[in-house]
């Protein structure tokens, strides 16, 4: 919401906007340093699963044992020194932040505060976009001269999917969350703020004469 103009014209701060802004900066500062999404391999010969967890900068868990059944059916290795988005990240992610703060004590329209959320929930979404795009990729990249031979497959970013006997369950992680928070007290926390506030000093009585 736009702040209201005093009588010199000029735009009074909005404070409830600022403590947001600032809020979401330091939201996204936590979620930097979170996992953001996840995949847990199970089979018969694997009762306990086998777990790959992506942070913004680097990818952890059995890698190693993935990679290894990966070649059975010709998926190409994960190499995560490959992978352009992960260094990319961390500029990407210091730029926003700086811009989420920058806008939190500068900004003061309110279509610029609406571009600034928008910008801050393209992060989560682009990131899930881009996922599926590698998931897409190593399926429908096989090395034909694999010992094991299967059909071209799309591995779900959220949700299972099922090749031979192996299963996958992929879902976004804290980080991924905390980033869609911070969006969210963008968009919606100063409204809010606001209605709580005034209507907690909403009391009903009368004004003093």
């Amino acid at each position: 919401m736009a702040a209201s103009a005093d009588v010199t014209g000029v735009h009074a701060r909005d404070w409830y906007w600022t403590a947001c802004g600032l809020l979401a900066a330091v939201v996204l500062v936590a979620a930097s340093f979170l996992p953001l999404w996840s995949l847990t391999l199970h089979a018969p010969q694997y009762p306990q699963g086998l777990n790959l967890t992506a942070y913004g900068t680097s990818l952890e868990g059995d890698l190693n044992e993935i990679n290894g059944l990966n070649h059975y059916i010709g998926i190409k290795a994960i190499e995560p020194d490959s992978i352009f988005e992960l260094t990319l990240f961390p500029y990407v992610m210091s730029l926003l932040i700086v811009t989420v703060v920058a806008g939190a004590i500068l900004v003061r329209n309110w279509r610029l505060r609406a571009l600034l959320a928008l910008a801050v929930w393209a992060i989560p979404v682009t990131l899930l976009i881009d996922t599926q795009w590698w998931l897409y990729s190593y399926g429908h990249d096989l090395n034909p001269d694999a010992p094991i031979k299967v059909a071209e497959f799309t591995p779900r970013v959220l949700g299972s999917t099922t090749v031979m006997n192996f299963n996958s369950d992929a879902m976004v992680a804290s980080g991924f969350w905390l980033m869609a928070l911070a969006g969210l007290l963008l968009a919606a926390g100063p409204w809010l703020a606001r209605f709580l506030w005034e209507s907690w000093n909403n009391t009903g009585e009368e004004p003093a004469k």
